[in-house]
This record gives C-alpha cells, structure tokens and sequence, in this order.
C-alpha cells in the first residue's frame, strides 16, 4: 500500500480526534487519547465492514474476486 494511504489515514485520525474533542469539551491527554481510541476502533470496524462485504458478495459470486481494490 502506498505511503499516502497511510499519511492521509493519520491525517483523518487526527482531524476527527481533535473535533470529537472540541466538540466533547476534553482537555487532558488522557481524555483525548481515549477519544482517538474510540475513532481508530470506529474507522476499523467500518473498514473491515466493507471488506467483508466485498468478500461476502465476490463468495457468493455477486461480484469479480477484488473488486472493491
């Protein structure tokens, strides 16, 4: 996987942390590293949800093995 990916998926974790919590009203690091937790586990959950989505539906012959890349 190229760099980029990886780049702007820390961006995303970042911009989403700091807005969860301004939004939350949390000042200590504790707080926000929680905060980034609960997003990184969020995103995870999504993602893998699509994957496998993609393989359920490539399985039963749906759609071509690898289409969701």
């Amino acid at each position: 996987m190229s760099p980029r990916y990886y780049f702007g998926t820390a961006i995303l974790v970042a911009v989403l942390t700091l807005a969860i919590s301004v939004w939350k009203k949390k000042q200590t690091a504790r707080e926000i590293f929680w905060v980034m937790a609960k997003v990184i586990l969020a995103l995870s959950i999504i993602i893998a949800g699509v994957f496998g989505v993609a393989k359920l539906l490539a399985f039963f012959g749906v759609a071509q093995s690898g289409f969701f890349l």
